[in-house]
């Protein structure tokens, strides 16, 4: 594997391995766990040369304080890139992502206006500069985003879109540990009690999807809300049910008529903010 840290040296690397066959790019902010890996498999399932960033991105974090503590271990990363069989780990600086000031308004649609575009002003906007900029440096024909972040994914697709950036964008499965909690880097910062309140999230949304398989069309937000009442809970900053592709509530008794609904969830847990989500048919 390949570790490179500026622009010029990609670019020559990727040039001195031609174009023959595709590329693909898993863009990631370290603190690596299995569903990163399950990125890059999947990326060199169908590619022939795989790209993985790491870069702790300033400008899609609307807390400093939530920079500062983002967990970070580059060697064990790096470890595990290798194992995995990635190509190059492109791991830049600030100053390479960003050379100049990027104060640019992207126009990412009503579904960067919702959900964590309500809650964290500023995050998509700083997401679609470093994603747009990755995208431009590596020119990648496929980008491979983790669906727990799922307004994230469609808002990347919306703004490749957009812009008209030939990359595809793909979406794959949340993976889960065997007890439900959603592989994320997050995780880390968790005590084992603060663990198991995290599960609040995932039994959350296992209970509203389980509602709708018996057929219930009303007070599903109401079901998964009920998950987080008490002292002893994680700390809800939403619970919403929402049309996957606009990301538009859904009142009661319209479920049905939505082809492809959602549960999105964000809470707090001692002070750790973890999202999650999950399809409801």
């Amino acid at each position: 594997m390949q570790v490179l840290n500026t622009e010029s040296a990609l670019r020559m690397h990727l040039a001195d391995r031609g174009r023959s066959g595709s590329v693909g790019f898993v863009p990631t902010m370290g603190a690596l766990h299995q569903g990163h890996i399950s990125l890059i498999k999947r990326s060199k399932a169908e590619n022939s040369l795989t790209v993985c960033s790491i870069f702790v991105n300033p400008s899609q974090f609307n807390d400093p304080r939530d920079f500062e503590r983002y967990p970070r271990q580059h060697e064990a990363d790096t470890a595990m890139l290798e194992n995995a069989g990635c190509d190059i780990l492109f791991s830049p600086s600030a100053e390479t992502v960003y050379p100049g000031p990027d104060t640019h308004t992207y126009r990412l649609g009503p579904v960067a206006e919702r959900l964590e575009g309500r809650f964290r002003p500023g995050h998509f906007n700083g997401v679609a500069s470093v994603v747009k900029r990755f995208l431009e440096m590596i020119r990648p024909d496929r980008a491979y985003f983790g669906l727990k972040d799922y307004q994230q994914y469609l808002v990347v697709r919306h703004l490749t879109e957009e812009y008209k950036i030939q990359t595809e964008i793909i979406g794959c499965e949340t993976v889960r540990d065997p007890d439900g909690l959603a592989m994320s880097s997050r995780n880390k910062l968790l005590s084992p009690t603060d663990r198991r309140k995290a599960l609040e999230l995932f039994k959350s949304l296992s209970a509203a999807k389980d509602a709708v398989k018996r057929g219930e069309k009303s007070g599903l937000k109401s079901i998964g809300e009920n998950y987080f009442i008490g002292s002893e809970k994680p700390r809800l900053e939403y619970f919403e049910i929402a049309d996957g592709e606009t990301l538009k509530p859904i009142g009661d008794g319209d479920i049905s008529r939505i082809a492809h609904p959602v549960a999105l969830v964000a809470a707090h847990v001692n002070g750790v903010r973890l999202i999650d989500n999950m399809a409801l048919r």
